[in-house]
């Protein structure tokens, strides 16, 4: 599977048989110190522990994974070894890497021969190897380019184990999707009071 056969396309919530979307930038947080207009840190380090506690309610160590990171191409844009995604790995040794063209995503606005979504999946790998807590916090920074590290494309968090794909899209939000209810149920009762509520009805009509 790229993911449960789940298309790797944002937004993956309203993209998929079934999903979990949930707030990672909290609300009770201004991201903007009025004092200084300098930016909150609170607001990013709550952002990136709630990101991490959904995370590790869903992936164990040991589950088998893979990632797929993609960028969009006018054709000379290319996904390089010294890429940030790349370095977020402890050892890729053992690891597959699959570079793929995609036409078939977001595919209304390609206009030109050249142009596509370049990817990069990294399968053949346990939880464990990878540095997460970094890759979020390059995902939340991503509307903020003062903030270090970047990430500067699409990352997506594969469980084969658990049938699941994960997507930080921003600081905003997450989502977690699969083709079935069963791997989302135990994700929906830990971290309910962190459900986006503009999405909490239809997620509540499905879960509850």
């Amino acid at each position: 599977m790229d993911g449960p056969e789940i298309k790797l396309e944002r937004p993956l919530f309203y993209k998929s048989p079934f999903g979990l979307r949930f707030e990672i930038g909290p609300s009770d947080q201004e991201i903007w110190s009025d004092e200084s207009k300098s930016l909150n840190i609170k607001y990013f380090n709550v952002a990136l522990e709630r990101a991490m506690s959904i995370f590790q309610a869903a992936f164990q160590p040991n589950d088998d994974i893979a990632i797929a990171y993609q960028i969009f191409s006018d054709g000379r844009r290319k996904i390089k070894k010294r890429s940030f995604i790349f370095k977020q790995f402890h050892s890729l040794e053992n690891a597959n890497i699959n570079l793929s063209d995609h036409r078939d995503i977001y595919s209304d606005g390609l206009d030109y021969k050249s142009e596509c979504w370049k990817r990069v999946t990294i399968s053949g790998i346990k939880t464990a190897e990878i540095n997460v807590r970094q890759l979020f916090k390059a995902a939340i920074n991503t509307d903020f380019s003062s903030l270090q590290p970047q990430l500067n494309g699409e990352c997506y968090l594969i469980n084969r184990t658990k049938q699941l794909v994960l997507n930080l899209y921003d600081d905003r939000g997450m989502d977690v999707v699969s083709t079935s209810k069963e791997p989302l149920a135990s994700l929906y009762k830990s971290h309910n009071q962190l459900i986006l509520d503009y999405d909490r009805e239809s997620i509540d009509k499905v879960f509850s």
